[in-house]
C-alpha cells in the first residue's frame, strides 16, 4: 500500500490568490485548529509580510509561520467592518497567538428614563441609545445600591415599576419617599424639577445642584411656605454631608476610562479605571496569559479591541492610554463609530492625566505581584501534596466526593473539582443514588465512582490527578473496587476521616497522620469539607421537594392530571385517603383499576371493599 505525504503548503500560491482588499485572514495548522486571527486594509500585502525574510527577525512571527499550514480569509468592505468580524472570531475561536480577554461580566449602571412621563431609577447591565440617560459603570455593585438609597433618601423619586393611577398614595408618599404622582400628588412640571436634581446629584454637579435648591428654598420661604421651605433645608444639609465625604479624582467633570498594565514574562494585568463627571466610578482588573512575543502595545491594542466591543461597555469621550498602540487613528475611528460622538485616545506625559495613568499603573504592578506570589504559593502547596502522599505527578485537578442520606432516603453523592489549587465550580457533579437501598454508604461510594468515571470513559475529558473521598479505610476500597472495574487502577485515590483527620492510602496499612499546620492537609480538608456542604446541599433540597410533593404522585398510574381530579373531588388528601373503593371510583378519570390501587396504596392491609 502506497501511503501519500502530505501536500505542503504553497506559500506563494497562497498569497498570489490573496484579493488586495480589505477583510480578515485565519492562520491554520495541520490540524485545521486556528493559530491566528488577524485584519487588513490589503489580505495580500499583510499575509505576504509575515513570509518576508525581515520578519522572521520577529520571535512571534516565526513561531506562527513555522506552524500554519494553511490561511482563510473573509473579505469585508471597510477596515472598520474587518476589525469588528476579527473581534468576533478571536471571541469564537479563541487562537493561540491573539490575546483574548476572557470577561463574562455585564457591568451595572443606573438609567434614569427621562422619555417617561414620571421619570424613575433602574438598574440595567445594558447601555442602549434610547434616549434616556446612563450613569455609571458602578464597580462593585455594592456602590450602585449605596447611591440608590441615598437618592431615594434624599429625592421623593418614585420606585413603583409600572405607574397607575390610584385613590390612595403609596406607603413610600406616607414616608415622604415619593412625591406621589400616581395619585396626582404633584404635577409634571414639579416632578421635573425633582428628576432634574437627581441628574445634577449623579452629574455631580453639586454646585448648580445646590443652587438650584437655595433659589427653591428662597421662593418657597418668600410664599411663607414654611414646612416646605424647611424640608428643602434639610435636603440641601444632607447633600453637603454626602458630597463633602467624596473623594475628587478630577478636577474636570468628563468622563474618561483610564487603562494601564503590568507585565511579568506571559502574564499582563490590565487595570482600567472609570471616571464618570470628575468621581472614579470603579476599577477593573484582568489577568491575561499572552505570548512572550507579543509587544506591550499590541497587547494593549487587542484589549481595547475586545474590552470595548461588548454591547454593555460604555464607551466615554476619551480613554487615557500610557503606550502608542500600532493602529490608534482606525481604533478611534471604530470607538467613535459605536458611541455614536468623536472618541479619543490619549496618552498625556504630564499634569493631571499622567498621575492617573501612574496610579494605574501602581496598582497593576501591585496585582500581578500579588498574583504571582498567589501562584507561588499554591504550587507550594501541590508539591507538599504530592510528596506527602508519595504522588507520580503534581495534583493540578483533584476531585472530590461525599455522600449524604438520611436514613437511606434521598441519598445522593456529589463530586467537586479543584484546578491549580482552585475550585472549579462549573465542573462540579451531583448523582441521585439509583441503585443501593437502605443504609449503605460504601456501596453508594461504589456506585458514584463508578458511575462518573464511567462516563469520563465514553465520553471523554480530563482525568483527575487525584480522587478524594469523605471517609475511612471502607469508603477507600468502595472507591477502589469501582475503579478496578474500569480499568483505572492507575488514578491515586486516598480517603480522609474527619475526628483524627486521617488519610486512608493504598499503599499502607496504617493511616497517615499530618501536622493540623500542613499545608497539604488543610487543602485537602478543604476539598473534603466542600465536597460535604454541596452533598448536604443537594440532599436537603431533594428532601425538601419531598415533604411538599404529594404522595399520591407516588401511586402508578396518577399523574398531575388525576392528582387535580382527586384533590376537587374530595377537597383535600385527608378525605382522598379516607375515601371507599366506590367513593374513589366514582371520581371523573379514575376508573375502577386505578381506583383500587389508589385505595391499596393508603390500606395496604385490607382487601378492598366499601370499608
Amino acid at each position: 500500500m502506497v501511503v501519500s505525504e502530505p501536500k505542503a503548503f504553497d506559500v506563494d500560491k497562497v498569497v498570489r490568490n490573496l484579493p488586495d482588499g480589505p477583510g480578515v485572514y485565519l492562520m491554520k495548522d495541520d490540524r485545521g485548529g486556528i493559530l491566528y486571527v488577524g485584519k487588513a486594509v490589503s489580505l495580500r500585502k499583510r499575509v505576504s509580510s509575515y513570509f518576508r525574510k525581515t520578519a522572521a527577525q520577529d520571535p512571534k512571527v516565526e513561531s506562527l509561520v513555522s506552524q500554519i499550514q494553511g490561511i482563510d480569509y473573509i473579505v469585508t468592505s471597510t477596515e472598520l467592518e474587518a476589525l469588528i468580524l476579527e473581534n468576533s472570531l478571536i471571541k469564537k475561536h479563541k487562537p493561540k497567538y491573539n490575546i483574548v480577554l476572557r470577561d463574562d461580566k455585564n457591568y451595572p449602571y443606573l438609567c434614569l428614563t427621562v422619555k417617561e412621563k414620571y421619570p424613575r431609577l433602574i438598574v440595567t447591565r445594558r447601555v442602549q441609545r434610547d434616549g434616556n440617560l446612563y450613569f455609571g459603570p458602578y464597580i462593585p455593585a455594592s456602590a450602585l445600591r449605596k447611591t440608590l438609597r441615598l437618592i431615594y433618601q434624599l429625592f421623593p423619586l418614585r420606585q413603583c415599576r409600572a405607574m397607575s393611577k390610584r385613590e390612595r398614595p403609596c406607603l413610600q408618599y406616607q414616608m415622604r419617599r415619593c412625591a406621589g404622582p400616581c395619585a396626582g400628588a404633584t404635577d409634571p412640571e414639579e416632578y421635573r424639577a425633582i428628576v432634574q436634581k437627581v441628574k445634577l446629584f449623579l452629574l455631580g454637579k453639586k454646585d448648580h445642584l445646590l443652587a438650584s435648591m437655595e433659589k427653591q428654598m428662597q421662593e418657597a420661604s418668600d410664599r411663607l411656605e414654611y414646612e416646605k421651605a424647611a424640608q428643602i433645608r434639610d435636603q440641601i444639609r444632607a447633600i453637603r454631608q454626602t458630597l463633602q465625604s467624596q473623594d475628587v479624582f478630577s478636577t474636570q467633570l468628563k468622563n474618561k476610562d483610564i487603562i494601564s498594565l503590568a507585565r511579568s514574562a506571559d502574564l499582563i494585568c490590565f487595570v482600567v479605571f472609570f471616571v464618570r463627571y470628575g468621581q472614579l466610578m470603579g476599577k477593573k482588573d484582568f489577568l491575561i496569559r499572552v505570548p512572550r512575543e507579543v509587544s506591550d502595545e499590541e497587547a494593549l491594542q487587542s484589549f481595547i479591541e475586545q474590552f470595548y466591543s461588548s454591547q454593555d461597555v460604555a464607551i466615554p469621550k476619551s480613554i487615557l492610554i500610557g503606550l502608542e498602540i500600532p493602529e490608534a487613528r482606525m481604533i478611534e475611528d471604530w470607538l467613535s463609530d459605536r458611541r455614536g460622538a468623536a472618541v479619543s485616545l490619549m496618552n498625556p506625559r504630564s499634569g493631571e492625566g499622567k498621575r492617573q495613568l501612574d496610579l494605574a499603573s501602581q496598582n497593576a504592578r501591585i496585582l500581578i505581584e500579588s498574583h504571582i506570589a498567589r501562584e507561588l504559593h499554591e504550587d507550594l502547596t501541590l508539591r507538599a501534596v504530592r510528596d506527602d502522599l508519595n504522588l507520580p505527578r503534581l495534583p493540578s485537578r483533584i476531585e472530590g466526593f461525599d455522600i449524604s442520606n438520611l436514613a437511606g432516603e434521598e441519598a445522593v453523592g456529589s463530586m467537586v473539582v479543584w484546578i491549580d489549587n482552585q475550585p472549579a465550580k462549573s465542573q462540579y457533579r451531583r448523582f441521585k443514588i439509583k441503585r443501593v437501598s437502605g443504609i449503605d454508604d460504601y456501596a453508594m461510594i461504589r456506585e458514584v465512582v463508578h458511575r462518573r468515571y464511567a462516563r469520563l470513559l465514553k465520553e471523554g475529558g480530563s482525568r483527575p490527578d487525584l480522587i478524594l473521598i469523605d471517609g475511612g479505610k471502607g469508603h477507600l476500597q468502595a472507591g477502589r473496587a469501582a475503579l478496578q472495574e474500569l480499568g483505572l487502577l492507575d488514578i491515586p485515590v486516598i480517603a480522609l476521616a474527619k475526628r483524627e483527620e486521617e488519610i486512608y492510602l493504598t499503599d499502607r496499612e496504617s493511616p497517615l497522620r499530618l501536622s493540623r499546620h500542613s499545608s497539604s492537609l488543610q487543602l485537602l480538608q478543604r476539598i473534603r469539607d466542600e465536597a460535604h456542604r454541596y452533598a448536604i446541599a443537594y440532599h436537603r433540597k431533594l428532601r425538601g421537594q419531598s415533604l411538599t410533593r404529594s404522595p399520591i404522585l407516588d401511586i402508578e398510574g396518577i399523574g398531575p392530571a388525576r392528582q387535580k381530579a382527586l384533590l376537587r373531588h374530595f377537597g383535600s388528601l385527608s378525605k382522598v385517603r379516607e375515601a371507599s373503593l366506590s367513593q374513589l371510583a366514582e371520581v371523573p378519570g379514575i376508573n375502577s383499576r386505578i381506583a383500587k390501587r389508589i385505595f391499596h396504596f393508603f390500606h395496604p392491609l385490607e382487601t378492598g371493599g366499601d370499608n
